[in-house]
């Protein structure tokens, strides 16, 4: 759990015993103050609590490992906390240097007084609550404009999807009707045997893909307007639902390994189950089509937005999609370069469901360069605020304004559908 900013701490690195308990008793009432005797400890410790730490403090002389190079070494796991080294006057070239090139924040010389340490550290603090404070405000604003954004690709997906099924459905419908019509057609004006029974045979077979391909397509985007209607239910287990997705499309693969990964007290969410299992489906199958030549598929779930939202991070072992391809990845027709048959609506469905519940959803590269899909879910979708909200209220009309121009293409539908 992230520290607030007033947790921040100081780690203080010495190979002198006694410097460290005269530290830790003279500034233990400014800040938590983790104390480490080497540079492994020290390194150690703050692997584990680095996140709570605001400065670090090392000794430049230490058996082993100089402070110049723990320093280093501590800003490569996390290069936030400010670093402060203690060396002789004499070293003082050195540190400049080292300050120079970003790798100090600042320097003191041996002996240090108390009293202008304690303000360099209390200043160094202060600095760094206020660089943590801006980051999250960043992110608070980044979040809002993210969601900016999925409303409106969201509302545009919707008129889209009214403007295809009015005008396509009926086309679809008479390219449909002929296409059934065709083989009565051929045999009561041809006597006989068609000179190229498989050419026609193929043709029809292949035409009649290409219809039920475009008929999937507007079901899909069809779907995708309804979802502004969430038929909400309580106590929902996601883990629980992750791992029913997992067993159903992931049956008859025994080469694709699968784990939900899940902190046993996690809160149930509420919203649109079916909605949730489908959309959990489809990033099963996503994977799974990666994964061509088996792999493994690990989800993780955590608390996020201060336990209000739950985090879910969906990553697979198949070959990583090209970066400038992450970003429209949820696009109803953005093409795979290996899969150039398929169009882009499962996902896009995923993006609409998570939208609409009031989350937000994104694909992105790992650290290791896996593929990964990361999205957050309210506990509870914010209906009450979606309603009262001038900004997300724009979107809600245009869902109502497709709903209205599909009902034009419903006699259409019909007659496809029968």
């Amino acid at each position: 759990m992230k520290a607030s900013p007033a947790d921040y701490g100081i780690l203080y690195i010495d190979d002198e015993i006694k410097s460290l308990k005269y530290f830790e008793a003279i500034f233990g009432t400014l800040a938590p103050i983790y104390i480490a005797s080497s540079p492994t400890e020290g390194h150690a410790i703050f692997r584990e609590h680095h996140e709570r730490i605001g400065v670090v403090v090392s000794d430049k002389h230490m058996p082993g490992e100089s402070g110049l190079s723990l320093l280093a070494r501590l800003r490569e796991v996390d290069p936030k906390p400010l670093r402060f080294l203690v060396t002789a006057f004499s070293d003082l070239d050195t540190a400049v240097d080292a300050l120079n090139d970003g790798l100090l924040y600042s320097y003191l010389t041996k002996p240090w007084d108390p009293s202008d340490f304690e303000h360099r550290l209390s200043k160094a603090l202060g600095h760094f609550r206020l660089e943590r404070e801006r980051e999250k405000l960043l992110r608070e604003k980044s979040g809002a404009f993210e969601q900016l954004l999925m409303a409106d690709k969201a509302a545009s997906i919707g008129i889209l999807s009214a403007g295809l099924n009015h005008h396509l459905r009926n086309a679809l419908t008479v390219m449909r009707t002929f296409h059934d019509l065709l083989p009565y057609q051929l045999a009561e004006e041809i006597e006989g045997e068609l000179k190229d029974a498989a050419f026609w045979g193929e043709f029809h077979t292949e035409v009649g893909g290409q219809i039920d391909r475009m008929t999937s397509i507007l079901s899909n985007l069809s779907e995708g307007t309804r979802m502004g209607d969430l038929h909400l239910s309580e106590g929902i287990d996601l883990a629980a639902t992750l791992r029913e997705a997992g067993r159903l499309v992931l049956e008859g693969r025994p080469d694709i390994r699968f784990r939900v990964i899940s902190p046993p007290d996690l809160p149930p969410l509420t919203g649109d189950a079916p909605r949730l299992a489908q959309m959990v489906r489809f990033l099963f199958e996503e994977s799974r089509s990666t994964l061509k030549c088996g792999g493994e598929i690990e989800v993780s779930l955590s608390p996020a937005d201060g336990g209000k939202a739950i985090e879910t991070v969906f990553i697979d072992s198949g070959l990583p999609l090209p970066e400038e391809d992450l970003a429209r990845l949820f696009d109803p027709f953005y093409v795979r370069p290996d899969k150039p048959e398929e169009l882009g609506t499962n996902l896009m469905a995923c993006y609409l469901t998570v939208f609409h519940h009031g989350g937000a959803i994104r694909a992105e590269r790992t650290a290791d360069g896996r593929n990964a899909i990361v999205f957050t879910l309210p506990l509870v979708p914010p209906r009450d605020e979606v309603e009262e909200d001038d900004t997300a209220a724009a979107p809600r009309t245009l869902w109502r304004l497709a709903d209205f121009s599909r009902r034009d293409a419903r006699p259409a539908t019909a007659a496809l559908s029968s």
